[in-house]
């Protein structure tokens, strides 16, 4: 497949990088000479200085015989245009960027009937998504679903009062049927094996189908309680989604704190129901004068990430309960864990999750990336393919990679069930980051 990328910061790398080591034919332009002349030696790709939305250099470039254009810069002015160009030059599909709600909102018909975009990814508000569904999972730092929604996957940090804790993964039983895929432990991945002992402060990968999650995520935990209480540091392109989402699930007592007064009045008028408060400061002592001792989740999600790994770290050290921080920089990732920051979220790393699950087709039907090095894939079983009719205890998975759970049609099967995998199944797997175009394979007759 040969893929246009137009822009090559964190996101653009992070694509191009994976699709090229899947094989494909990948062209990858920036309007930055340096960061071009930079990537020429680290990108296995053809690197150009130029203007990704000009349809005159898109027509050099022969972006009508490309099947893919990915607009990822900065600029959703840049990322609309280049796509709307791309697809009228015939670029078989297109991708765009998209960060201000104000351009398309909820209704993306007009992205793609009039300017002819493909898929539009609005990466702060899915960031937005993630981070309710984890405040809304009492115990879990992270919790994504597959399966349509029916099964789900919750990252967990084991304290004290877990349940696993002087167990192997093996012996311990929990009320309800779940499979823990992996852990983190000192920042490394790991699949989980039946005679590993899991320590406190393990961060644990449980599946379990969605109505037995809770109950599960509640056992490993260990004193997981009900978030009611949220502070939000920031009311920007996250901070106002994740406020909105809380206040109309209802039972929660958010408040949000913005720096910049008319961003502030803008949210209060439009969530009534939350406390808007118009702060600067990012101190211990705004953030004790607003209760953040007493809340059951900090979220830090302005616009600068050191503001937020300050604020976080504050928080956690003033005793939130959960602290939370969205980080853009891969950078700063390590960092996170670091300063004891329960867990981190990136816009950008939603961005190319999504896009990578869009270029990869059918075939891969939902993609997850995440901050430990790790991915979680699922994939559907083509009939013929080497997976199928074979029983997921015994095959065996490349680069170290575990199946989790298994979708066929309304049920959810867990490995240890022995079942045999069928054509047409939906299987969700564990692995190293970067190895699921091995895994893939496996799949495809």
């Amino acid at each position: 497949m040969r893929v246009i990328v137009i822009g090559a910061g964190e996101v653009g790398q992070n694509i191009v990088s994976t699709l090229s080591s899947a094989g494909h034919d990948v062209t990858v332009v920036d309007g930055d000479e340096a960061r071009v002349a930079q990537l020429q030696n680290q990108l296995d790709a053809l690197v150009l200085s130029g203007n990704g939305a000009s349809p005159r250099f898109l027509k050099e470039l022969d972006a009508g015989g490309a099947d893919l254009l990915l607009a990822v810069t900065q600029s959703d002015e840049v990322n609309a245009i280049a796509a709307l160009s791309a697809h009228l030059l015939g670029t078989d599909r297109t991708v765009a960027r998209v960060r201000d709600d104000d351009y398309f909102g909820s209704d993306e018909s007009f992205a793609h009937d009039v300017l002819g975009i493909d898929f539009v990814i609005h990466p702060e508000r899915a960031t937005a998504e993630d981070l309710a569904a984890a405040i809304l999972l009492p115990g879990a730092i992270r919790v994504e679903y597959f399966g349509d929604g029916r099964i789900a996957v919750a990252e967990c940090i084991l304290s004290e009062s877990s349940t696993l804790i002087g167990h192997t993964v093996s012996g311990r039983r929990i009320i309800r049927p779940h499979y823990i895929v992996g852990y983190v432990r000192d920042g490394v991945p790991r699949t989980a094996r039946p005679e590993d002992r899991l320590r406190v402060g393990d961060r644990v990968l449980v599946a379990a189908a969605r109505e037995d999650i809770a109950v599960v995520v509640g056992e490993l935990a260990g004193e997981a309680r009900r978030v009611r209480d949220v502070l939000i540091f920031g009311g920007g392109r996250v901070g106002f989604p994740l406020a909105r989402r809380l206040e109309a699930a209802g039972d929660f007592e958010v408040t949000v704190m913005e720096r910049d007064a008319r961003r502030a009045r803008f949210i209060a008028e439009r969530l009534p129901g939350s406390t808007v408060l118009h702060e600067e400061g990012v101190g211990k002592d705004e953030l004790l004068l607003h209760g953040v001792d007493q809340v059951g989740a900090f979220v830090a999600c302005a616009g600068d990430d050191r503001s937020n790994l300050l604020a976080a770290l504050h928080a956690q050290q003033l005793g939130a309960r959960l602290c939370m921080a969205v980080v853009s920089r891969q950078e700063f990732v390590p960092l996170v864990a670091a300063m004891g920051i329960d867990v981190a979220y990136s816009p950008r790393l939603v961005t190319a999750e999504a896009i990578l699950r869009f270029v990869r087709g059918e075939q891969v039907r939902a993609m997850h990336l995440l901050f430990s090095g790790a991915e979680l894939l699922e994939l559907q079983v083509e009939p013929g393919s080497r997976i199928d009719g074979a029983t997921l205890l015994d095959f065996r998975i490349p680069s170290g990679g575990q199946a989790a759970a298994v979708l066929r049609g309304e049920q959810v099967l867990l490995p240890r069930e022995g079942v045999r995998i069928n054509a047409h199944d939906r299987v969700l797997l564990f692995g190293p980051r970067g190895s699921s175009s091995d895994v893939e394979r496996l799949f495809k007759a």
